[in-house]
């Protein structure tokens, strides 16, 4: 398969953000300062002012969502949620998704996500086929005053994909999330 096409962005090294703690159900637009992807060499479709539309966006309705594996040690996890782009026509990611984690009826448990700066939002270019991921990271090591097991097991996770509103019903892989639900995420690489 081939790599989704890439815009803007950088290597450096960002502090990781850590002051958002309210639970994150929409995401937001117009992160990227004014004049970013200026000479970047986008399509014309991709060129828009930051706080313009990224046409063609692509809708909750153009994509699958899935959850790799968790990667764990020291009480620690990670893994990846992934949108792939099921539509027969090419659109754009851009930023952080939103997410709720969900029991087995669907009821919505604890959930208090963190973006991290690291890495930060780009322009997602999605062929039909092609995925674009985010990275999770949360604990599994109860904090302060909570019992063990520290919350309810999630078995599923509501992602909404960035700019969008509908959720994409995701089974979850992991386990517990400590911490009243604390998630970092990035956004989508």
């Amino acid at each position: 398969m081939n790599e989704p096409t890439r815009w803007g962005g950088g290597n450096g090294v960002m502090a990781m953000n850590r002051h958002i703690g309210a639970r994150v159900l929409r995401t937001s637009a117009g992160l990227l300062a004014a004049g970013a992807l200026a000479g970047a060499g986008l399509p014309a479709h991709a060129q828009d002012a930051p706080d313009q539309p990224r046409d063609p966006r692509c809708h909750t309705s153009q994509l699958t969502g899935s959850m790799s594996p968790v990667e764990a040690g020291a009480g620690q996890r990670y893994a990846d949620v992934s949108l792939t782009n099921t539509s027969g026509q090419f659109c754009t990611i851009y930023g952080y998704g939103g997410m709720q984690l969900v029991d087995a009826a669907g009821n919505p448990l604890p959930t208090n996500v963190a973006r991290t700066a690291n890495p930060g939002p780009v322009l997602i270019g999605l062929s039909p086929g092609q995925s674009a991921a985010a990275t999770l990271h949360w604990s599994a090591v109860p904090h302060g005053d909570e019992g063990d097991p520290c919350q309810p097991s999630p078995t599923g996770l509501q992602i909404i994909p960035p700019d969008e509103t509908d959720p994409l019903p995701v089974e979850w892989t992991g386990d517990v999330v400590c911490g009243a639900g604390a998630i970092e995420e990035t956004a989508y690489h």
